[in-house]
């Protein structure tokens, strides 16, 4: 029997798990605004400032997790369509002073690299905050009043952003995001119809994220240690005494064997199901209770760092939970199983908060008299 147990234990313990760093992709769809920008030229007189309707932007990532970091790259597209612009000097291109409506874009394809730092777990929530930079391709495509152009020209920038987001992760490796950013262009020299004029992109948007992650490599988890058998006691050889008759002492009743365990239970991050390992842990432990006829069952459900206290509390008394339920299953009645939950009071492996620890992810099955 303790061969089989020992043997469970070691195939769970040497098992791989899910470590922290992973790759992720995903789109993003968004509400794009740009601030009002002025043309100027000094020769000519030109003075005007533009106004952009709201629009919609996109853009894809890829990029790697590394603990609480993320590093990625983004190409994303936004464009916004003039609305009107406000003519202080027509600089000889026969626009009337003060309001005008207008037509044409502004448009601007980054190409970014970002880096996003997680530092709150808000209740199953990531909140993150996040900076980037890159290039981007800036165009003002007709830039017009009526049919009198103003500016239609391009050219590539320096682009900068801050960002934040809360992401929700779910079970299958997907993640949906929401957030804010706010994105700008370094002024470029865009060549307009009545001379040269600095100009850059500067947006604020709202957006929402969809993306999936893969390439989770795999870690060994360490043995867990197994107990001996206790040492056979050895009865005492009989003791003469002065008299012809020999006595013989009674021999000492041999100690209880110990029962084995404790059993370990693993889980994934943020998980409570029951693994196929993890069932296999179970059945043995079902098992032993019926050969060596215990009296109860404690199951003590543990979490590691990653999340509220609150929260770790509730997850390792789901974990807990779900391991009395799989021993019912097995066969032992439910009124000998006592189940508890720890949190991330009782760690296997002692570890900074926020830490995601595989080990600490567990429930204890022990055996009692």
């Amino acid at each position: 029997m303790r061969v089989l147990v020992a043997s469970l234990m070691l195939g769970v313990s040497s098992g791989a798990v899910l470590a922290d760093d992973s790759y992720y992709a995903g789109f993003e769809l968004g509400i794009t605004k740009a601030n009002r920008q002025t043309l100027e030229n000094s020769t000519s007189g030109l003075s005007l400032t533009d106004k952009k309707n709201p629009n919609l932007m996109g853009g894809l990532y890829v990029g790697k997790i590394l603990g609480k970091w993320r590093v990625e790259g983004e190409y994303a597209i936004r464009t916004n369509y003039y609305d009107s612009m406000n003519v202080k000097d027509a600089g000889g291109l026969g626009l009337d002073g003060g309001y005008n409506l207008a037509g044409g874009s502004q448009k601007t394809s980054a190409l970014m690299v970002n880096t996003w730092y997680e530092f709150a777990d808000l209740d199953g929530w990531k909140a993150l905050v996040g900076a980037g930079a890159g290039l981007a391709s800036f165009e003002v495509n007709r830039m017009r009043s009526g049919k009198t152009l103003v500016n239609d020209d391009r050219d590539t920038a320096f682009a900068a952003q801050g960002m934040v987001q809360l992401l929700k992760p779910f079970k299958n490796g997907m993640e949906f995001g929401v957030g804010y950013r706010h994105f700008r262009t370094n002024s470029q020299s865009f060549e307009t119809y009545a001379g040269s004029s600095r100009y850059k992109a500067v947006n604020n948007e709202l957006f929402a994220r969809l993306s999936w992650r893969f390439g989770e490599t795999a870690k060994p988890r360490q043995a867990e240690p197994v107990r001996q058998a206790p040492e056979p006691v050895v009865a005492p050889k009989p003791v003469r005494v002065e008299t012809p008759q020999v006595v013989e002492e009674k021999k000492p009743e041999p100690k209880p064997v110990a029962l084995p365990g404790p059993f370990m239970v693993f889980f994934d991050f943020d998980k409570s199901d029951i693994t196929p390992e993890a069932a296999g842990i179970i059945k043995a432990a079902a098992k032993a209770f019926k050969e060596h006829k215990a009296v109860r069952i404690m199951a003590t459900g543990h979490a590691d760092r990653s999340g509220t206290e609150a929260y770790n509390m509730r997850l390792s008394q789901r974990r807990a939970d779900a391991v009395k339920a799989a021993l019912i299953a097995e066969g032992v009645s439910a009124s000998s199983i006592m189940t508890a939950a720890k949190g991330e009071t009782s760690p296997l492996v002692a570890t900074e908060d926020g830490v995601r620890e595989p080990q600490n992810r567990r429930t204890e099955i022990v055996l009692k008299r």
